[in-house]
This record gives C-alpha cells, sequence and structure tokens, in this order.
C-alpha cells in the first residue's frame, strides 16, 4: 500500500478477509492517507492526481468532470453533495458496472478514530458467462434499467447504482435512506426530490399497503423526463424495476398532437365543405345531411319540417344593379334568415337566390309562423345598394317530414309548394300536406287544420271565415275528399296544423 500507515486491527481483519480488494483509506477530516496498488490498476484515471492529504472532495471533483463531461456548474455541485453523502453514509455493499465493463462491489467500514477505508472487488469473474447472474447483469447493462432488491425483511440488497447515478444524481445521496422498506407510503416519500408532485405520486404517499406496487405506475421525474417503476415478489424478495420510457411517452404525445391537429385541420375542411363561400350559411351538402338527420327523427316520433325561399326578380338585381350588388343582397338576405338559426333550425344556402331551411322538433304551426315572419321581414325591409334602396320580397314552400316517404319526396313537394306560390304572386308562404296516414301515391289530397265530422253543414265559404289564415291565405280541399272523411269520422291532418294553401272556390257542388 503505497505511504499507508499502520492500520488498526479492524482494518487488517478486513483487509485479510477481503484480499484481492482495492483499498484507498481516509482521515477524520476525509483526507487521503493511503491505497494500495490494485487501487489504480482499478482505476487507472485517479493515478494523475490521487496524494496523501488530498481530500476526498478534490478527488470527487475531478472524478466527476472526467466522468460528466457535459454536466452544468449546477449538476457538478449537485453530484459532488450527493458524492459526499454517499461517502459518509454509505456502508454497502454496492454492485456497479464500470464504462470498461468489470463489475465490481463497494463496501464501507467506519474506523475507530474517526475516517473510514474502502475496499473494492472485482466480481466480474463470479458473473459466469451463461448463468442467471450473467444474464441479468448483461441485461441491465444493456436496457439500462433501474433495479432495487429488498428481502422480505424490507432490507436492501441490491442496488444498481449506475442507472441511479446516470438519471438521478440526487438519488445517489437517497439510496442510503431507501435501506428500509415497510409501506408503500413510508418508502415512496423518500422520493419526493426526485419526482413531481402530481396525483399518482401522491397516491403511493399515502398508501399503507406492504410488499410491491399493485400495477406499473409511470412517474415524472423534476428533471422531466418519465419512469415506468413495476414491482414483483420474486424468490421471496421484492425487485423494483424503473425503465426509462421519456422517449416513449415523447412519441405517443407526438402522435396525439399530430392526431389533434390532422383532427383541426379535417374539421376545418370539412367544414369548408360543406359551408357556402359568399354568405357563411351551410349549403347543400350540410343541408341534405340536416334533412336526413331531420327525417331520421320523424321515424322516431318527431315533428319536422323543410322550407325553401326564393328572392322575388333576383335576376332583375343582377342585371340593373351587377352581380357585386347581387351578392349584397344574398349576403344581407342570409343574416335576416340566420336570426333563427339555432339547435333546431339549420339555414343554408342551396344556390343562385334560393336558401333552404330544416325545422326539426317543431310543430308544423310554429314553422309556419317562423316562415311567415321571415317573409313579411323581407317585404317589409329594404336593402340598401350604394345609395339605393331596394325591396325584395321573398316566395316561401313548405311541406312536412313525414314516416311515410324520404326527405327527398318532401324536399321536392316544398319545391312544389314554391312552385306554387311565385304562381300566386310571390311575397307568401305555401304549405304541402298529404293525409297522415295515406302513402305517398296512393292519395295526393293537400288537406289543412282540424277539419272535422261537425264540418259538414259548412258552406265552403263559411269553412273559409273559420279557417282563414292572415295575408288572406285559406285551406284547400275538395267536396267529395271532405265528404269521404266526414262519412270514416276521421280528422283531416289536424296534427299538421294549418296549410296555407288558397281557397278553391270552384268545387263540384257549388
Amino acid at each position: 500500500m503505497s505511504s499507508l500507515q499502520a492500520p488498526p486491527d479492524a482494518l487488517l481483519q478486513a483487509l485479510l478477509v477481503h484480499g484481492g480488494c482495492a483499498v484507498c483509506c481516509y482521515d477524520a477530516q476525509n483526507r487521503i492517507t493511503g491505497w494500495n496498488a490494485l487501487y489504480t490498476e482499478f482505476f487507472p484515471e485517479v493515478a494523475s492526481w490521487i496524494r496523501v492529504g488530498t481530500t476526498f472532495e478534490e478527488t470527487l471533483k475531478a472524478f466527476l468532470r472526467l466522468q460528466h463531461p457535459a454536466s452544468t456548474p449546477e449538476q457538478m455541485v449537485e453530484a459532488t453533495e450527493n458524492g459526499m453523502s454517499r461517502h459518509l453514509n454509505e456502508q454497502g455493499p454496492i454492485q456497479y458496472q464500470r464504462a470498461d465493463g468489470r463489475w465490481l462491489e463497494l463496501r464501507m467500514f467506519l474506523l475507530p478514530e474517526g475516517g473510514r477505508f474502502k475496499l473494492w472487488r472485482d466480481i466480474s469473474t463470479q458473473i459466469a458467462p451463461g448463468t442467471d447472474s450473467e444474464l441479468l447483469h448483461r441485461l441491465i447493462a444493456a436496457v439500462n434499467v433501474g433495479i432495487t432488491v429488498h428481502d422480505a425483511d424490507g432490507s436492501l440488497r441490491y442496488v444498481n447504482t449506475r442507472f441511479f447515478s446516470e438519471h438521478f444524481l440526487s438519488l445517489i445521496r437517497g439510496v442510503p435512506a431507501i435501506e428500509r422498506r415497510v409501506t408503500q407510503a413510508s418508502y415512496w416519500k423518500k422520493f419526493h426530490e426526485i419526482f413531481e408532485r402530481d396525483a399518482e405520486f401522491e397516491k403511493l404517499c399515502l398508501s399503507e399497503v406492504e410488499g410491491p406496487l399493485h400495477h406499473p405506475v409511470t412517474l415524472q421525474a423534476r428533471s422531466g423526463r418519465f419512469y415506468r417503476i413495476q414491482e414483483q415478489w420474486w424468490e421471496d424478495e421484492l425487485v423494483s424495476i424503473w425503465t426509462d420510457v421519456t422517449d416513449v411517452i415523447s412519441r405517443k404525445r407526438a402522435l396525439q398532437q399530430a392526431h389533434s391537429e390532422l383532427s383541426a385541420l379535417n374539421r376545418q375542411l370539412v367544414e369548408l365543405s360543406e359551408t357556402d363561400s359568399l354568405t357563411g350559411l351551410a349549403n347543400r351538402r350540410r343541408f341534405g345531411v340536416q334533412l336526413e338527420r331531420a327525417q331520421q327523427a320523424v321515424v322516431e316520433g318527431a315533428q319536422a319540417a323543410v322550407a325553401i325561399f326564393d328572392l322575388d326578380f333576383f335576376k332583375a338585381v343582377n342585371d340593373r344593379y351587377g352581380h357585386d350588388a347581387g351578392d349584397v343582397v344574398l349576403v344581407e338576405a342570409a343574416k335576416m334568415l340566420q336570426v333563427h338559426q339555432g339547435d333546431d333550425i339549420c339555414v343554408a344556402r342551396l344556390g343562385g337566390e334560393e336558401f333552404g331551411m330544416v325545422f326539426r322538433g317543431m310543430e308544423v304551426a310554429k314553422v309556419l309562423a317562423v316562415c311567415e315572419e321571415l317573409r313579411r321581414a323581407f317585404s317589409q325591409g329594404h336593402f340598401r345598394i350604394g345609395a339605393q334602396r331596394l325591396r325584395v320580397t321573398v316566395s316561401v314552400g313548405v311541406a312536412p317530414l313525414t314516416e311515410y316517404r324520404n326527405q327527398s319526396v318532401s324536399l321536392k313537394k316544398a319545391d312544389d309548394s314554391l312552385w306554387k306560390a311565385k304562381s300566386a304572386g310571390r311575397d307568401c308562404v305555401m304549405f304541402e300536406l298529404s293525409w297522415p296516414h295515406v302513402r305517398d301515391g296512393v292519395d295526393d289530397l293537400q288537406v289543412v287544420t282540424d277539419i272535422r265530422a261537425d264540418d259538414e253543414p259548412l258552406s265552403p265559404e263559411a269553412l273559409r271565415d273559420k279557417y282563414a289564415l292572415p295575408v288572406n291565405q285559406h285551406p284547400v280541399f275538395t267536396r267529395p275528399h271532405w265528404q269521404e272523411a266526414v262519412r270514416r269520422r276521421e280528422t283531416v291532418d289536424d296534427y299538421w296544423g294549418w296549410v296555407s294553401y288558397k281557397i278553391e272556390a270552384r268545387s263540384q257542388d257549388q
């Protein structure tokens, strides 16, 4: 031993027991007092600076600079504090693998007069190729996982310090504190300087369960990295395996972010594909989707209707004021219709000067009230085109959705009603209804309101007065059809409410 003073009996006995070990001794002030030749063989990198009287802290800083050349000054300070803590408190045994591949076991002993000495034993030959121990150590070195092993009494049997020193500089100082393990709470609380105080870690710190974790947990360290910890019993020993899963979580988060961005882009593309670029309303495509949903609601027992709005004499606006003025009228018309847009009403531009509205879960009487309110707003309002104030009316055709026909037929009926509104002089609302229990194509009778059997004595003039709507519109029916309904004791479409067709005075009996 180079410059080694005569050791006490305890040291001599230890050296005899641990023959073939590298030895380094320190006094009570942690200054080097001696070492043997095997020490510099084990650690050739220290040969240039190890001297008698050099403090452990000085050798530690030199070793850390060599081992961690990229560390920041703050990290070096923390690593130095951790190394000093291990030097003053640990006893071992600690097994770890050096960069050259050798496996060493470190033990530390206190001296009676103060100070301590350290013994390193090369255990590489004990980890014979092909044995379970060799495979385990090779696995640990290859995959860089952290492992702690506690026996059934809770005493620490093994910790691969290399992993923890590389990942948790502060944990090195904490290793002696985890030598005992009782409940999960008492054990995991010792890691409070390492992990973020998230819900998962807090749960561990409150658990009074003994033994291993019931399921793997993933915890985030204050460094920002993530570790998956899994525990289990193995031959009466509790094994805790730590795996750095930061890259996996980063990739997962990147994929989630990419998926979120792609979903948002897809939503934008769908929105663009279903939106009219001029007015911002839904276009015919989205209108069709809403109409189909309304039809499904009708099949399930709800009420619904469809309406088509057409700006009267719109071609004359374009011809006289130009297409830019026509676009202004279309945009303002869209704003007027949007007043009623909501969860139960969809407003769309179907093309040109034609707009559509789908009414879901709404009684026909209310549908007609909304359409009439809008018609009146157009009729009484004005559009400003430069210095000009232009009045543009609207014609409206409305039809109910029924379970006896699909939505395309109902849309065609609304279009037919629109044509009748145009034929009736424009600036009006026309409504189509079929017999409530007759399938399409069997009877094309158009009726309104609740004309009942007790109406039989009434003349067409009396019926006109009884069922009159505002704006001079009346129900239409033929006397033979009405008499047949009376004979069957049926209500003629009481379900749908008002129908805005003009009374046809030319009946067979009149």
